[in-house]
């Protein structure tokens, strides 16, 4: 018990240090312009990722597991197209998402 006790602690500790590294490195003086750019990268980059590696990649359009994905990915693309939102573009590729499944899968 004293071990995960104190593996526990140790990983959170490890964790706060993580996160807390930035700002102690960068308290006094501003982060260099790189940093900078590659903070204003990683958002499109991880949602790129997260797109890519959850879309199915079969080419037999005629199964559900297969166009219902990437059916709901374009209505998610023209949603933010149309309007430029990027919670009603999640919530209503969701919602379309969710309806295929229930309704065509």
């Amino acid at each position: 018990m004293n071990k995960i006790f104190l593996a526990v602690a140790a990983m959170g500790l490890v964790t706060l240090l993580t996160r807390a590294f930035p700002f102690i490195l960068f308290s006094k003086k501003l982060p260099p312009e790189i940093f900078l750019k590659g903070a204003r990268l990683i958002p499109g980059a991880v949602m790129a990722v997260l797109v890519l590696t959850s879309l199915p990649l079969k080419l037999n359009i005629t199964d559900n597991g297969v166009y219902i994905p990437w059916t709901a990915a374009a209505a998610v693309a023209a949603i933010h197209l149309k309007f430029k939102n990027p919670l009603m573009s999640i919530f209503g590729g969701t919602a379309i998402y969710m309806a295929m499944l229930k309704y065509l899968g």
